[in-house]
């Protein structure tokens, strides 16, 4: 459990806050790139860490973020003219830039030299991987764009696509990487419970993972049954990036982004990609049409099918007779969990954890401490270190099985961080303190083949 002087710190992000700094820190995903489409279409209106914002694509194809609000007083931009490299406000033609500078200022007579001295808010926006990703902190402060794999991809390498859920982004993220509940909601036995427990120590379990200069190892061991567990590693980047628990296989890789819209909403933008392929039609046709990897969208909208309003499109009788949840779509199943966990907003005051949510508790504790940290006045060098060491966020397949145990033996954690190019940090705070973490990111393993 959390105090609640805690939960609100991981919790609130709106600017100012301390997790929502933290968050302003990162080169964030905002909108897809499929929203504006085209040189010089419609804007479109978005919400990201409690700011309303608006998003268009010049006449260059440029992408920019921006106040929706015109300067000059206050008037809306969203039904201004995109056109000639810019977006003119409806009210007295004032005319602003991606970039955010004022580019013509006609209803004043010296509006030519006037114009050079107004500029509205806009953040730097780039594409990558089907998605406009924005820096929203302080200028000094950004960092150089991350190295995640599935940037700089060939389009039809990547297929994404967004949802918008009524909880706050920690639960979501926290559901991402919940080792046991796969066995359950997602589960296709309406006996769930029963082949759980025959599974007796050869259940599933979640080992204490280690901070790594980007974010955390998430471990998870399967026991065989003959003294020895074979062990799998997930490492999450900082502050919301996931691999979820299932992929597609065959060389196409998974993540997940939960970006806050506000401290009760969150956006997930959900990511399939191949680093050495395009995606197949069969793949592609699967992630539009079948309604089970991504739920289907309402017409009008984010949110998926199945959603709060309407139990998710519950089905008692597929319950009762054919799986263990009654819900069909596996996006689904989760959302069905996580949207109302004591409401949008969960209250880890009242928390039982157990051991299988170890996991949680450490990441907790590290976003905690970069949290207050930066609140402290000490800036977090994770961004940067994003974008100077690959980014490897799955084993290719597991490892040999290694002896059984409650923990993972140091030979092994070291393992598999050299696999997967990062480095494991006994001491997180300590590092932190005297600014080693670029050291343990400058590890090089030349001899790994790349992931």
């Amino acid at each position: 459990m959390l105090s609640k002087e805690d939960n609100d710190i991981l919790t609130q992000t709106d600017r100012g806050t301390p997790m929502g700094e933290v968050f302003r820190r990162y080169w964030i995903p905002v909108l897809l790139s499929e929203e504006i489409p085209l040189p010089d279409c419609p804007p479109v209106r978005f919400r990201v860490l409690g700011e309303d914002l608006l998003g268009f694509r010049d006449s260059d194809g440029r992408v920019g973020v921006i106040d929706p609000h015109c300067p000059h007083r206050g008037a809306p931009l969203f039904f201004g003219r995109n056109e000639e490299s810019g977006i003119r406000c409806l009210y007295h033609g004032w005319k602003f830039d991606v970039d955010g500078a004022c580019v013509d200022m006609p209803n004043v007579p010296n509006g030519d030299i006037m114009k050079n001295r107004m500029r509205t808010i806009a953040y730097p926006a780039v594409e990558q991987a089907g998605m406009v990703w924005a820096y929203m902190g302080p200028e000094e402060r950004k960092p150089p764009l991350p190295n995640f794999a599935f940037f700089d991809l060939p389009e039809e390498n990547c297929y994404v696509t967004k949802y918008e859920l009524e909880c706050n982004w920690l639960q979501a993220h926290e559901g991402d990487f919940d080792s046991t509940h796969g066995m359950f909601v997602h589960s296709g036995k309406p006996d769930a419970p029963v082949a759980v427990h025959a599974l007796g120590d050869r259940i599933p379990r979640t080992l204490p993972g280690y901070d790594t200069p980007i974010g955390h190892m998430h471990i998870t061991a399967r026991w065989l049954g003959d003294g020895t567990m074979r062990v799998s590693g997930t490492q999450i980047v900082f502050p919301s990036t996931c691999p979820p628990g299932t992929g597609s296989g065959n060389g196409v890789f998974a993540a997940n982004i939960r970006i806050p819209i506000d401290d009760a909403r969150e956006w997930h933008f959900r990511l399939r990609y191949a680093k050495r392929r395009p995606l197949t039609k069969r793949e592609l046709l699967e992630f539009k049409m079948n309604g089970f990897a991504y739920d289907f969208h309402e017409p009008d909208g984010w949110r998926a099918k199945g959603n709060k309003d309407n139990d998710y499109l519950m089905d008692r009788i597929l319950q009762r007779q054919f799986s263990y949840s009654g819900l069909t779509a596996f996006q689904r199943q989760d959302a069905a969990m996580l949207e109302d966990q004591w409401g949008a907003i969960c209250d880890r005051t009242k928390e039982h954890l157990v051991a299988p949510d170890i996991s949680i508790v450490q990441q907790r504790n590290r976003l905690l401490m970069m949290a207050k940290n930066l609140a402290a006045g000490k800036e977090p060098e994770e961004p940067f270190l994003l974008a100077s060491m690959p980014i490897n966020q799955q084993l290719p397949e597991p490892l040999d099985p290694v002896p059984a145990g409650t923990s993972l033996d140091e030979e092994t954690a070291e393992k598999i961080a050299r696999i997967m190019k990062t480095a494991r940090i006994p001491d997180y705070a300590q590092a932190y303190d005297d600014n080693s973490l670029r050291e343990f990111a400058n590890r090089t393993w030349d001899t790994v083949e790349e992931l």
